[in-house]
């Protein structure tokens, strides 16, 4: 088994509070997330929604961080690569959303798991992969490579275990990120 070098690792469920709160730094202009979170309670909607895709991510894949928790990454697979409605109602993430959410900010949430899992289905080669769910830096350690170190660390382990590994990206500034790191369109 390989582990991981040092510039990264595992988290545990102890580490989802610190953990929510670098997701809500980093992603707090994210399109999806000002897509779906509308409404004067849009703030709330959002760390709800960063906290369900933590909870995901622990209970279907792994969380990494670096050394300084300024770095997050949460991937998926390849025992469960895809995000699926039936594992988003196991979570607790569409009931909930249906819940917290009006209607219409419901409905743009559900369109776009849908979507993109169908998507996904349709490009994805492999039915054994890994799925790179969400890569975040603070917003005030970005352009030092600290991303980029966290994702060739856990690419690294990913790999090892001979799966390809995936990705979405929903803002097109990173397609060259991403590309520089191996992943191709």
């Amino acid at each position: 088994m390989l582990t991981l070098a040092p510039p990264a690792r595992r988290l545990e469920p102890a580490d989802l509070v610190w953990a929510l709160a670098l997701l809500e730094a980093g992603c707090a202009d994210h399109p999806v997330l000002n897509y779906c979170c509308t409404g004067p309670d849009a703030k709330a909607k959002k760390v709800w929604l960063l906290e369900q895709l933590l909870v995901f991510g622990l209970r279907y894949g792994r969380l990494y961080a670096n050394a300084d928790a300024s770095a997050l990454a949460v991937w998926l697979g390849p025992d469960h690569p895809m995000v699926t409605l039936r594992r988003l109602m196991r979570t607790g993430l569409l009931p909930g959303a249906l819940w917290r959410f009006e209607w219409a900010s419901f409905q743009r949430l559900r369109h776009f798991l849908v979507a993109t899992t169908w998507l996904r289905r349709q490009r994805v080669d492999a039915p054994s992969h890994h799925y790179l769910l969400a890569l975040v830096v603070h917003p005030a350690d970005r352009g030092r490579g600290l991303g980029r170190r966290l994702l060739q660390a856990t690419l690294a382990v990913m790999q090892a275990a001979h799966a390809p590994c995936y990705l979405d990206i929903q803002q097109p500034t990173q397609l060259h990120f991403f590309q520089r790191l191996g992943f191709r369109l």
